[in-house]
């Protein structure tokens, strides 16, 4: 079972020199053993761009910006990294480009990329899962833009995070809200269906951020890649006994200090197998 996880500290920055010792993975209250760690940050990733193609995303310039930000994260690539393309709108998720360390077939299919048609945000991330597995790296993510919206989808928000619960894959929601954002009302943002993008970011360890104009772009591509980068893969093993369910999980840090951890929330599955010594994970 992998888990990426990013540690910040109380000023919101990013602890990039953790140790393996430092971790305590807790599944349903009971310790278990770490047995895979990685930190590389300069480790590849595969990034699967999820764009949201409905009618509502011609508004405002969404869906433009939204291109615009995919082509800086590309132009951010490092060696290794490759990248996956989907579009969705009605109850159809479209691989536009497979994943490939090459981006011109992907950036050729995103130029003819429009808008139309209804939304089914929550059957579309459900669809992309399963193709991450596709990327070659272990770090992985998918990156989904759209306005939040959900008109279409046959997958409730409850039925979303369980399925998120059974994946290893963070998810990047990114808002792409109306210029006028910043001054409409509590009430009136409702409307934006924010508490869908949440429920994402939150159930898979991701992070949930908003672009309105061409100035939000490049800071939030260079936060997203920074946050991917220095993911944490911590890991380890199911027992393959007991019931198959859902388990709350627990990933803290044991170094002193005041710590912000964000990683998956739960899994469905097995029981872990328990640490060995009282159960302590082994560093």
């Amino acid at each position: 079972m992998l888990l990426p996880a990013q540690v910040l500290d109380k000023r919101g920055r990013f602890v990039d020199d953790l140790e393996k010792k430092d971790f305590r993975v807790h599944v349903e209250g009971v310790s278990v053993d770490i047995d895979m760690f990685e930190r590389d940050e300069g480790a590849p990733v595969s990034f699967a761009f999820l764009l949201d193609t409905s009618g509502s995303m011609r508004l405002a310039n969404k869906l433009e910006n939204a291109k615009a930000a995919v082509r800086t994260l590309i132009s951010q690539r490092r060696p290794g990294d490759d990248f996956a393309l989907f579009a969705f709108a009605e109850d159809e998720v479209r691989t536009l480009s497979n994943f490939s360390p090459d981006p011109k077939p992907l950036l050729k299919q995103l130029a003819n990329l429009e808008a139309s048609g209804q939304t089914a945000l929550f059957d579309a991330v459900a669809a992309t899962t399963s193709k991450m597995l596709e990327g070659k790296n272990g770090k992985r993510a998918i990156l989904l833009f759209t306005d939040g919206v959900d008109n279409a989808s046959s997958i409730t928000p409850v039925q979303m995070a369980e399925i998120l619960q059974q994946v290893s894959i963070p998810v990047y929601p990114v808002g792409m809200k109306n210029a006028a954002f910043d001054r409409l009302t509590d009430e009136e943002r409702k409307d934006l269906a924010l508490d869908n993008l949440k429920l994402l970011a939150g159930s898979s360890g991701g992070l949930m951020l908003l672009a309105g104009g061409e100035e939000d772009l490049r800071p939030m591509a260079e936060k997203i890649n920074a946050d991917v980068r220095k993911q944490y893969l911590l890991g380890f093993s199911p027992s393959g006994t007991g019931d198959s369910k859902y388990r709350v999980i627990v990933v803290s840090v044991v170094r002193p200090g005041n710590w912000i951890v964000r990683a998956r929330r739960g899994y469905k599955g097995s029981a872990p197998a328990p640490a060995p010594s009282g159960g302590r994970s082994s560093g």
